[in-house]
């Protein structure tokens, strides 16, 4: 098949694909903390990603005005680093579907962000999306527990956490870095947190580690997958999709990523509660509704 993103069936082929790359990163972050820690999986996702980035960063060092670097280090520590520690915290104890249906949360804090920090304007629609949405975050919260106490619940908010934090990166680059090139600001957002990210990953040993045991590698390959398909290429790919297409019609990968998630996660042995599926079903309600604002 020739991908033409012109072409409508080729966007909706990406748009499908792009759903299940995302939707997979939940469980490719479980494979890596078979052996790694939740903050060693977090340091390797964000220095791998920038290593593949780093060419495109280089090319265009020198059109990022001063400015703006203030705002690229916001956006990489609210949009790449605070969310890859707290999805790998929070997944350390909770099943990939489950994270994967959290960060579906991302657009409803998004608009919550945009409204209380940064003056945006509320519709009615977006006004009920958000409050449902929530309703149906409220409700995994409480229903999501497997009976080994509050622990299981405080994990749930890790990943929340992560999702609010893209809440406030989404505007910063919306608002604050319009200017610049999406794969720039992908790119240099990851450079002004590589430095720390690369030198505590050789600090700690954990090229070593990795290769420490057939079991330690292959953990190492699943986090150097997330990294690449998960943040770099699927980043490039979204981008391009926004510019052939509209920023709704990407932003509706939404909708697929839980999805692809949880079937990822059935298919990997994970046990899915009923819980998980109303909860979904709720908070992509609240999403939608918010979409149409």
């Amino acid at each position: 098949m020739a991908i033409d993103l012109k072409d409508k069936t080729s966007q909706y082929f990406i748009l499908f694909m792009l759903g299940a790359t995302w939707g997979s990163s939940f469980i490719l972050m479980k494979l890596g903390l078979r052996s790694f820690t939740p903050i060693e999986v977090a340091l390797l996702r964000v220095s791998i990603s920038f290593i593949v980035l780093a060419p495109f960063v280089l090319y265009h060092l020198r059109t990022i005005p001063r400015d703006k670097w203030k705002w690229l280090a916001a956006a990489g520590i609210l949009g790449n680093g605070i969310p890859a520690f707290m999805f790998a915290l929070g997944l350390s104890k909770i099943n990939s579907s489950l994270g994967g249906i959290i960060n579906a949360t991302a657009p409803l804090f998004t608009l919550i962000v945009g409204t209380l920090v940064f003056s945006m304007n509320f519709g009615k629609k977006s006004i009920w999306g958000v409050f449902i949405g929530l309703i149906g975050t409220v409700y995994l919260i409480i229903f999501s527990g497997d009976g080994k106490g509050d622990t299981d619940y405080l994990y749930v908010c890790f990943p929340l956490i992560g999702s609010l934090c893209y809440g406030f990166s989404s505007n910063i680059i919306k608002l604050k870095l319009k200017e610049l090139k999406p794969i720039v600001v992908t790119g240099a957002a990851l450079m002004t947190l590589a430095p720390v990210t690369i030198f505590f990953v050789f600090q700690q040993g954990i090229p070593q580690k990795a290769m420490s045991s057939p079991l330690h590698t292959e953990s190492f390959l699943y986090i150097m997958l997330l990294a690449v398909m998960g943040t770099s290429l699927a980043v490039l790919v979204f981008n391009y999709l926004i510019k052939h297409t509209t920023v709704l019609f990407a932003a509706s990968v939404t909708y697929l990523v839980p999805v692809f998630a949880m079937t990822i996660g059935f298919i990997a042995g994970e046990t899915i509660s009923l819980h998980y599926f109303i909860g979904m079903g709720v908070i992509i309600l609240g999403v939608w509704l918010t979409s149409r604002n």
